[in-house]
């Protein structure tokens, strides 16, 4: 058998999203060092906060508030159930299994990380009051953008780009608004999307590795199958 034939290795597909997974982490390490420890970039942060809470108490803020509640649990979980019965209904169990992973575990690992790094971020350009403690990550950004992924998880192939478009739309809407808010700085909703993102490559990585469902209905996220050689067309008798 020659080496091309060879049926690679079950977990070598998974390698490129666990990077990207292990990425997520040293990036949001990155991030909270650069919030919490340098003054620069958490003036900056500041800044941009003050610049978008202005419109708190006008028609935007009247928006935006309807738009952060959509990240709210009650929300979060209808979304969800969707998902999982898209993945259900098509007979793919594991996407169910990796979407529903993807927001619990997103959202648990924010919760925590609140907790672990509630610490005060006094600027001068902001109310001292103006954003809580337990504010890093954003747990609204981390729920919809997990939510965004679960379903991005489930959803047949050829409807994968609408699905991301849309997704994203909804994270930059939520992301927005709980800064016009006065809820979060900038950088606790980044941190609430690479939470959300490295749960999402580490679901990808686990279907990957798990290689493709049998009688699964269209393309999944699973590693394809290998490739059978082409049979050699017989040669003509000789005259």
């Amino acid at each position: 058998m020659r080496s091309s034939d060879r049926e690679p290795s079950p977990f070598a597909d998974a390698r490129a999203p666990l990077a990207a997974c292990l990425a997520c982490v040293v990036a949001l390490v990155a991030l909270t060092f650069l919030a919490y420890e340098v003054g620069p970039s958490a003036r900056l942060d500041a800044h941009l906060l003050a610049k978008l809470a202005a419109h708190h108490h006008s028609p935007l803020g009247t928006l935006a508030d309807g738009i952060a509640h959509l990240a709210d649990p009650l929300p979060l979980l209808v979304l969800l159930a969707g998902a999982c019965g898209i993945a259900l209904w098509r007979r793919r169990p594991r996407e169910a299994l990796a979407a529903a992973a993807v927001v619990a575990g997103a959202n648990v690992t924010t919760e925590l990380l609140k907790v672990a790094l509630a610490h005060p971020r006094y600027q001068p350009v902001l109310n001292p009051e103006e954003v809580g403690y337990a504010a890093f990550p954003s747990g609204h950004a981390t729920a919809a953008a997990s939510i965004a992924l679960a379903y991005l998880l489930v959803v047949p192939a050829r409807w994968r780009a609408a699905t991301a478009l849309l997704g994203a739309g909804f994270v930059f809407a939520v992301g927005c608004s709980v800064v016009v808010l006065d809820w979060h700085f900038p950088s606790d909703v980044l941190g609430g999307l690479l939470v959300a993102a490295g749960w999402g490559f580490a679901a990808l990585a686990a279907l990957r590795a798990a290689g493709p469902p049998r009688g699964a209905m269209g393309r999944g996220w699973g590693r394809p199958p290998p490739r059978r050689p082409r049979a050699t067309p017989a040669a003509p008798p000789s005259p």
